[in-house]
Order: C-alpha cells, then sequence, then structure tokens
C-alpha cells in the first residue's frame, strides 16, 4: 500500500465557492409571480423560431420512443 498525505485523507476539507449575492433576491422578486405570468410576458416567437422548437419538440418525442422500445425488447 502506498502512503498518502492526510491532506489527501477522506476527512480533508473541500473547499467550498462563495454564494452567489444575487441569488437569493430573485426568488424574493418573483415569488408573487406565477410561472405562467412570465411566459406571458415574453414577446411571440419568430416563424423560424417556432418551427426550431417545433421541430426540437418532434425529435425529443421520437427519441423517448425509441428508449421506451428498446427497454420493452
Amino acid at each position: 500500500m502506498g502512503m498518502q498525505p492526510s491532506s489527501h485523507g477522506p476527512t480533508a476539507a473541500t473547499q467550498m465557492l462563495p454564494t452567489m449575492p444575487c441569488a437569493g433576491k430573485e426568488e424574493r422578486e418573483m415569488k408573487g409571480e406565477t410561472r405562467r405570468s412570465l411566459t406571458a410576458q415574453k414577446k411571440p416567437l419568430t416563424r423560424a423560431e417556432a418551427v426550431r422548437a417545433a421541430r426540437a419538440r418532434i425529435t425529443r418525442r421520437q427519441s423517448l420512443r425509441k428508449q421506451r422500445d428498446a427497454q420493452k425488447s
């Protein structure tokens, strides 16, 4: 067995990143608003963006269907 420095042992402290100061503010400000009201504030999609999103949904659906079929067999 090799020798390992005590700093690399299982009890060594891990480096923690400081918390983001703005993380709690947004939640407090948005507490009264619902998710639907936030999506209603978005401007409508352009045709190209709508087509891209629709194709992504179709592709995702097909992929999930293939995964389920693969699990069955």
